[in-house]
């Protein structure tokens, strides 16, 4: 009887190595974009600078691999390549414009008004007043 090692589809594996790939492309830009965050907090009246070409190469690295991450994955369930591909990259690419613009004005309004301004910790500790509401019968 000869045993068969079981081999995984090449699918697979590009999914696997492109998910790898994009994880590692994200911790790096994570790193880079903290570096410059902590850089600017040490001096609070200088620039922010988040537009440096290591950090859009490292979020367009990440972009590309998620892109095909996605794309191999479909191609798991949607066996036609360009339409995997094409669906892949209208899910992906228009979400990383986003969410690099909102980026962008998040760390603008980290720029203007500080850390209060983004910490999301002293908004949710932050007591709500509550103020019963007037009737009609009240106000006229």
């Amino acid at each position: 009887m000869i045993d068969q090692f079981p081999v995984l589809s090449p699918v697979y594996v590009v999914v696997l190595i492109s998910t790898v790939f994009s994880v590692l492309c994200g911790l790096i830009f994570k790193d880079m974009l903290e570096y410059w965050v902590g850089r600017w907090s040490d001096n609070p009246d200088s620039k922010l600078v988040y537009k440096t070409p290591d950090l859009v190469l490292a979020y367009g690295l990440m972009t590309a691999f998620v892109t095909f991450c996605i794309a191999s994955g479909l191609l798991v369930f949607i066996p036609i390549y360009w339409f995997a591909g094409t669906l892949g990259a209208l899910v992906v690419i228009p979400t990383a414009l986003l969410i690099w613009v909102q980026l962008g004005s998040m760390l603008k309004l980290l720029e203007t008004k500080g850390l209060e301004a983004v910490d999301l910790d002293l908004v949710i500790e932050s007591p709500v007043q509550d103020t019963p509401p007037q009737s009609l019968a009240e106000e006229g």
